[in-house]
């Protein structure tokens, strides 16, 4: 099985711009948990740390459709860099305003703006996968869905790393260090990943495009994978804050943390196991059996009474995101023209990010008014959504996937939400 990881890494330039992608991308890990920590621990107010936290998770993902475009038609190396640059100055600014007690309106301002400048960098890298082998094969080789698994399971280590570093540092260094570290770790590795002009897409200027220029949503199935992605990111942000309201139930909130890490640690090992193998099934096909699967697996969780049923739960569960995360990325690489690819990746990415705000958000509600097990009624009839979506609109995606071998003159932006032991999978108030 690890043959065939070895195999695309072994790509001229592939091990150089995947390592550094992985680099850059440890500060989206970190940075909302630790405007959470850095808030709540300034103002003592739990409830407004998170209200920042998501202000610059939305920000972002809303700035990310706008930055997208800049990307495809001026290329990685002239929009990352700037983009860095900002988000690193206002993350930077909002600490000072935060220690210097300015009015929390002003704080808020800042950081809403950092979060637009965020750049997300993985479908940076997916793209550059994309470009790397299809100067070796062809776009649709099979090779393609080897390297978006092996990004997608980076991505599961970074949101298990990645929140439990900022909780160390926030607790046993200074509020505001996981913050500052992740400027230092986010300029340092997107800056290493620029320099690399080999592997980077061509740009597709729109004054050479010979068709006039569209929304990348508009192009058929892309809305339809949008859905999908939204009702993917509720299940993940009601399934997280419902383990955590579950584990304190049981009178054991300490529990959350391995729970939400055996639901990542499956997810890596599913992905693993799915990425390095090549199905025959349409990509449309296979997102009807993932989301048919995982509303089955997920259906019990609202009648569990323990927390050994919920970690078995979890592992039946969890080894069918990563495939899901790899299947919606793939369709959504196949669905756009190529000159668009940065902007059709980063409208799932925002689908994620939106689905993620409303299960945490919802769940949370349902939570507070009646239970944990109305959390986890949540996540099923959001994953019974996709699967609606995805069995209504088979035919429709399978009609609309491109299966031209052509090389994508284009980069992409990501700031994927995986889930793990995130922001929301951690109770911090220790007053309660």
């Amino acid at each position: 099985m690890l043959s065939t990881y070895r195999e695309v890494l072994r790509l001229p330039g592939a091990l150089a711009f995947s390592s550094s992608g992985l680099l850059a991308r440890l500060p989206m890990a970190m940075v909302g948990l630790g405007i959470l920590f850095f808030t709540s621990g300034v103002t003592g107010s739990y409830g407004l740390g998170g209200l920042m936290s998501a202000a610059f998770s939305l920000s972002a993902a809303a700035g990310m459709i706008i930055s997208s475009r800049l990307v495809d038609r001026l290329g990685q190396h002239k929009v990352l860099g700037w983009l860095i640059a900002a988000e690193s100055l206002g993350l930077g600014l909002f600490v000072i305003s935060m220690e210097l007690s300015w009015p929390m309106g002003i704080s808020a301002v800042i950081v809403v703006g950092a979060g637009a400048c965020s750049p997300a960098i993985g479908p940076a890298v997916r793209a550059r996968w994309t470009f790397v082998i299809a100067r070796v094969d062809s776009a649709s080789s099979p090779k393609l869905r080897t390297a978006f698994a092996l990004e997608s399971i980076f991505e599961e280590l970074i949101f298990t790393i990645g929140p439990l570093i900022t909780a160390w540092l926030a607790i046993s260094l200074a509020l505001p260090a996981p913050i500052l570290l992740a400027i230092v770790i986010g300029v340092a590795g997107t800056l290493v990943l620029i320099r690399q002009r080999s592997t980077e897409p061509t740009p597709a200027p729109l004054h050479q495009s010979k068709v006039p220029h569209v929304a990348a949503f508009r192009h058929s199935g892309v809305l339809l994978t949008i859905m999908s992605a939204i009702a993917t990111g509720a299940i993940f942000g009601s399934y997280e804050v419902s383990i955590v309201a579950f584990a304190t139930e049981q009178g054991a909130p300490e529990a959350s943390g391995l729970l939400l890490a055996a639901w990542a640690l499956t997810s890596m090992c599913g992905g693993l196991w799915f990425g390095s193998r090549h199905f025959r099934a349409p990509l449309s096909r296979q997102l009807v059996l993932i989301t048919g699967s995982l509303t089955v697996a997920l259906a019990i969780t609202p009648f569990l009474n323990s927390l050994t049923t919920l970690a078995f739960a979890s592992i039946i569960s969890g080894a069918l995101v990563a495939p899901l995360l790899i299947t919606i990325f793939s369709l959504a690489e196949r669905l756009v023209p190529n000159a668009q690819l940065t902007e059709g990746l980063t409208f799932m990415n925002s689908g994620l990010t939106v689905g993620l705000a409303f299960g945490i958000t919802a769940g949370g509600y349902l939570i507070d008014a009646s239970g944990a097990a109305f959390g986890f009624a949540l996540g099923v009839a959001a994953a019974a959504v996709a699967f609606l979506v995805a069995v209504i609109g088979q035919r429709r995606l399978q009609r609309s996937v491109r299966t031209d071998g052509s090389i994508p003159p284009t980069s992409a932006l990501n700031t994927e939400p995986i889930p793990g032991p995130a922001p929301g999978g951690f109770n911090i108030d220790d007053r309660q």
